[in-house]
């Protein structure tokens, strides 16, 4: 194997604007497409050598070469032959390139160690169903004061939280499902809609007693944690709340509001966790595409998949009837795959049209 290189260059030009239109370079191989191909590499090495020395960056040279330069092709727009020849043993090409800087600088930066922070993730809170249980447990302001609770603890650990508004467009369609095991992939999806890489449902029943000198309430209120990347249910939890006192309204407001802080103290690590491995490894999306079942194809479109920087790895799943399923695992948002997902149809000068998305599985149509 070898050694990793570590290249360290030092912020040149602040705030500068990298800009480069056409660059020339030569390529040599033992054919013209061999040859053209490294022309493409040569261009695309400016491209990325112009950029490089503007900014502060660590790269792994290892994975530079696997994932920017042997994925030349990607980041040229355009190119025209200046001039080739045949030697006797091999070929000679110099080609004009355009290249798409906005798509390789975006890709070097993904790939730098030296990188932002990921930051914590963004939260969907959603009541999932009606209150059972006394006529005050189905009450607005008491199941928004569960809400406030849970949305308090999240914004003290310094997670990201939907705007109530939105969660209470979904909590309309939901409302009338049994229980909170709606549907996975309308969660999944309505969550990334508002770019919400998880989705907290929770739901509240429980009772509430008259004593000899007053009224005390006891809540189970019951949570389920979906990776909306994913579509897969991260963490289940429960737990029990209980409060007396003289003024029902008072001790249901106070009981609703400690319960929803307590629920999410033990979901906390679990969340992080789950975040960091996306961040460290990347989510498994399907691919599935219309129009392609030929193996040569399925090939070629698979190792383009699994050069792409993002793309920690890539399979056929699964082919016939004149398509075929991939998976992939993809550590940037649905949004950035479909990108590359067209790049890589591009690269094998097909174009592509997405005609349905549900969480982290996307159905393709070839034209």
């Amino acid at each position: 194997m070898k050694h990793i290189l570590m290249a360290l260059l030092l912020l040149i030009g602040m705030g500068a604007t990298i800009s480069f239109a056409e660059v020339q370079a030569t390529g040599e191989g033992a054919d013209r497409d061999q040859a053209l191909q490294s022309a493409m590499r040569g261009a695309v090495e400016q491209g990325l050598g112009a950029y490089i020395k503007t900014s502060t960056i660590v790269i792994d040279a290892t994975v530079t070469d696997d994932k920017i330069l042997s994925h030349s092709k990607g980041y040229i727009t355009s190119y025209k032959v200046i001039e080739e020849s045949k030697k006797e043993d091999y070929y000679s090409i110099t080609i004009s390139a355009t290249v798409d800087d906005k798509l390789l600088q975006d890709d070097v930066d993904a790939l730098t160690i030296l990188r932002k922070s990921v930051g914590n993730p963004r939260i969907l809170v959603v009541y999932s169903k009606q209150g059972e249980g006394a006529e005050p447990l189905r009450n607005k302001d008491f199941i928004d004061e569960i809400y406030n609770g849970i949305v308090e603890s999240l914004t003290d650990k310094q997670f990201r939280v939907v705007d109530k508004s939105s969660a209470e467009k979904f909590a309309q369609q939901v409302s009338t499902t049994h229980g909170i095991d709606v549907d996975l992939n309308q969660t999944a999806t309505f969550g990334l809609r508002f770019n919400a890489e998880y989705t907290l449902l929770y739901s509240v029943n429980g009772e509430i007693k008259e004593g000899a000198v007053g009224k005390a309430v006891k809540l189970r209120i019951k949570t389920q944690l979906i990776d909306n990347t994913r579509s897969q249910v991260v963490t289940n939890k429960v737990i029990e709340q209980s409060n007396s006192g003289q003024l029902l309204e008072t001790i249901l407001e106070k009981a609703a509001r400690e319960g929803g802080r307590k629920i999410i103290n033990p979901m906390i690590e679990v969340i992080e966790k789950s975040w960091m491995d996306m961040q460290m490894n990347g989510s498994l999306y399907t691919i599935i595409v219309n129009g392609i079942d030929n193996g040569e194809e399925i090939a070629k479109f698979t190792g383009i998949l699994e050069k792409l920087p993002l793309v920690t790895n890539a399979r056929e799943v699964e082919s016939g009837g004149g398509k075929t399923t991939f998976e992939a695992t993809y550590k940037g948002k649905r949004d950035q795959l479909d990108r590359d997902i067209l790049r890589a149809a591009k690269e094998l000068e097909w174009t592509l049209k997405k005609v349905r998305a549900e969480g982290a599985r996307s159905t393709w149509k070839r034209l």
